[in-house]
């Protein structure tokens, strides 16, 4: 039966998924918004790339991998990636 929440039409439904997927949700705070972002993500035409969607962690081990691990910006890449939050 659908429902409305924020002017926005819902429906409850039931699906099978990973169970890994299923811990990564509960840390979610507003699972179904972020299965209902990922699904239009997914479902879109869109295929660009987009810097938003990956991590600052993540983009730091990417440029640092550019160097050799004896070099001072490899150095700099690794206390930067030291002081990021966990994702």
């Amino acid at each position: 039966m659908p429902f409305k929440v924020g002017g926005t039409m819902r429906v409850a439904r039931t699906f099978t998924i990973d169970i890994d997927i299923v811990q990564q949700l509960r840390r979610k705070v507003n699972q179904s918004e972020t299965v209902n972002r990922a699904l239009r993500k997914y479902m879109s035409d869109d295929d660009e790339f987009d810097f938003n969607d990956v991590t600052i962690r993540k983009l730091l081990a990417v440029l640092q991998s550019r160097f050799d691990q004896f070099d001072a910006e490899y150095s700099l890449i690794q206390t930067l990636i030291a002081m990021c939050k966990p994702s």
